[in-house]
């Protein structure tokens, strides 16, 4: 391999608007030290930036050793892992620890980063990985099983064949659940709801007009979420189309 440094791309000497990503000093830097200098830029930088950074350096990398991304991925965990066992050795009562434990931070935050490009489980051992697909299989599985329960006691409500609205006498039939929905028992309603919509579903759902199903915005349209304001689309019921009338009993 060249003298040059291995893995790192270094900013040039004098070279003082350096790409933010290159590694080292404006004057001289001591490029058997690289991993000091790689390991410096992760304590500067933002933890949002690390996956632009860590690309940077690899495609350095890449373009005097191709096809070894493995091996770059493995120098980058190895050095951090070593950096943070060095830290957390440190004597808690030494004037450096409070810095080390910042570091360390930020060591370990780039180290969570890393878990997420690993395709060679060298941060999680592939017996882990394993084990943590195994565990998310058992969950899908029981959640499949739940909704195939849900599914089928929501199906003991479907009906084998739809009623059927005479052909051209859907308004008269939204006429009557219009009526039904008024109709009360002294202070109390005879069928009510918090909205308009179990009515129109129930119809889209259960009813056909003739040979056609009722779609749902259909439906919806005879029954607006406000009398008061009623929308655009909003299929307001002639007179000639309120053929019967419920009356109570009691009244007839």
């Amino acid at each position: 391999m060249s003298t040059r440094n291995t893995y790192f791309k270094f900013r040039s000497r004098f070279d003082f608007s350096p790409h933010r990503y290159d590694i080292g000093r404006p004057l001289f830097s001591n490029r058997k030290l690289e991993d000091n200098f790689f390991l410096l830029k992760i304590y500067e930088i933002d933890g949002k930036e690390y996956g632009m950074f860590y690309d940077y350096q690899l495609d350095f990398y890449l373009q005097a050793i191709p096809y070894k991304e493995e091996a770059f991925f493995n120098h980058v965990y190895d050095i951090i892992i070593s950096r943070i066992r060095h830290f957390k050795r440190q004597d808690p009562f030494s004037s450096k620890y409070a810095t080390g434990i910042e570091q360390t931070r930020k060591l370990e935050a780039f180290l969570e980063f890393l878990k997420t490009i690993d395709r060679w489980h060298k941060v999680e051992p592939l017996e882990s990985v394993i084990g943590g697909k195994d565990k998310l299989i058992d969950q899908l599985k029981a959640r499949v099983a739940e909704l195939e329960l849900l599914l089928k006691q929501a199906k003991e409500f479907d009906a084998n064949e739809k009623i059927v609205i005479t052909s051209g006498y859907i308004a008269a039939f939204m006429e009557l659940i219009k009526q039904l929905q008024a109709l009360s028992l002294g202070d109390k309603k005879l069928a009510t709801s918090q909205g308009q919509s179990p009515w129109y579903k129930m119809i889209a759902k259960y009813f056909m007009h003739g040979d056609k199903p009722i779609s749902i915005d259909t439906a919806r349209n005879y029954f607006p979420a406000r009398k008061n304001d009623k929308p655009s689309k909003y299929l307001n019921i002639a007179e000639e189309d309120k053929l019967f009338k419920i009356v109570p009993k009691d009244k007839k």
